[in-house]
């Protein structure tokens, strides 16, 4: 018989969640063949947004993930800078270690954090040639403006925004549908190949996050 995981996860927004739900799901599939036996990650539970002071919201997502019976639970939240550290110190460590000083069974202890540099859409930068094929477009990637590396951009939703604008310029007026940034986050995230996003150190650090989370519950030595 498999052992199995019982998956949450919350996100910022909700086009962090479209963007975020096939990649948590496939990345914690993916570090579940670096367990021995068979494991199997049930599809992944959302907890809705809530707003208020980053700690107090934290908590109250842990309760009622442990009141639902999640084993792990995902924490998002964009770095909104060039590095991840102010993130990871002002707001996952204090917010975690308040989670870990609760009492009560009902607690969901075993947290991972999703900290993209500057914000989740540098992750859809990772694979440009997917984000051509959803915008349509075999203008290069200089022509379009996303020729740096994902993360150097320190707004890549403008970016890409931006490369949606110079990619449909060319068409006619009948052809030039108005696409928007919107409706890339789902199919982005569906497709996207997470070996290019292990090219992001943000997402490396998710990668061993939840690697830790399994070795918390013993799937992982």
């Amino acid at each position: 018989m498999s052992k199995q995981i019982i998956l949450g996860f919350t996100t910022e927004g909700t086009t962090d969640f479209q963007f975020l739900e096939s990649v948590i799901q496939r990345s914690f599939e993916d570090v579940a063949f670096e367990c021995s036996g068979e494991l199997e990650i049930l599809p992944a539970q959302y907890i809705d947004k809530q707003s208020g002071a980053f700690t107090e919201v934290v908590i109250n997502y842990a309760q009622q993930a442990g009141k639902r019976g999640f084993m792990v639970l995902c924490v998002h939240t964009d770095a909104d800078a060039p590095h991840d550290t102010g993130a990871f110190d002002n707001k996952i460590r204090p917010a975690f270690m308040a989670v870990n000083h609760m009492h009560g069974n009902h607690v969901c202890k075993n947290l991972v954090a999703i900290v993209p540099v500057q914000m989740t859409e540098a992750w859809m930068l990772s694979d440009k040639d997917l984000l051509k094929a959803e915008i349509g477009t075999s203008k290069s990637d200089v022509e379009l403006g996303i020729h740096r590396p994902p993360e150097v951009y320190a707004n890549p939703k403008q970016a890409i925004e931006a490369a949606i604008k110079i990619a449909r310029q060319d068409l006619t007026r009948r052809h030039r549908r108005e696409l928007t940034i919107v409706e890339l986050y789902r199919p982005i995230g569906q497709k996207l190949v997470l070996t290019r996003l292990e090219n992001l150190p943000s997402y490396r650090k998710f990668k061993e996050a939840i690697r830790d989370a399994f070795r918390k519950l013993n799937y992982l030595q």
